[in-house]
């Protein structure tokens, strides 16, 4: 694959020579086309058949929190990358292992990346319909400042059910609680923190998110 740079405006589009040439993101990419005797469509490998394996039930995994991931990935996001494709990153490469059960670890899962300053010494209490997360006072540090919004994802890996509190408290609050609906009670649940700051109507910054655990 390479990425060709225009000429006088021209932008190649097609097959030609044996190669394909389509845009992403504003650039023309060259693609070398496979051979006429290429089998894998019809005829996959055994090791082919395991990755798309892999990529399906990740890409069925993410699929449900699309949202959230969306909103946690904007600033890695661009026309063609999603925040699908960014969370895919850390699943297919450390959180995918084939001869297990699940398959697919949630401790990977990130919903949230950037450069502010993550939790602190986060810790999670469930106490029936109840779960309470506390963190370290980290305000003031780095590039921490005490306005800064908390988001918690709880997510129910078997199911795909989530709760996603948006604005669950402030850093400086050094705590949130959400409450669990009756029917939910005997889930258990995987628990993820991030902090965010708003800059615009439609723009924010945000930390890492931070797996907690499941309670």
């Amino acid at each position: 694959m390479a990425k060709l740079l225009s000429f006088g405006g021209l932008r190649l589009r097609g097959k030609s020579g044996g190669f394909t040439f389509y845009e992403l993101d504003g650039q023309t990419i060259m693609r070398k086309l496979p051979s006429p005797n290429h089998r894998n469509k019809t005829h996959p490998t055994p090791l082919q058949l395991l990755n798309r394996q892999r990529f399906r039930e990740i890409n069925a995994f993410l699929k449900p929190c699309k949202k959230v991931l969306n909103f946690g990935f904007q600033n890695q996001s661009t026309k063609g990358r999603k925040g699908m494709h960014c969370a895919f990153r850390d699943l297919v490469n450390k959180g995918y292992t084939f001869g297990q059960e699940p398959r697919i670890d949630p401790a990977y899962l990130k919903i949230s990346e950037g450069p502010l300053l993550g939790p602190q010494e986060a810790q999670i209490i469930r106490s029936g319909k109840l779960i309470q997360i506390n963190w370290g006072d980290n305000s003031g540090q780095g590039s921490s400042y005490f306005p800064d919004y908390c988001m918690v994802f709880i997510l129910h890996p078997e199911s795909g059910k989530y709760y996603w509190f948006k604005e669950a408290g402030t850093r400086s609050g050094l705590q949130a609680e959400i409450s669990l609906s009756e029917k939910d009670l005997g889930k258990t649940w995987c628990v993820y923190l991030a902090f965010y700051r708003k800059k615009g109507t439609n723009s924010c910054l945000f930390s890492d998110s931070s797996y907690l655990g499941r309670v």
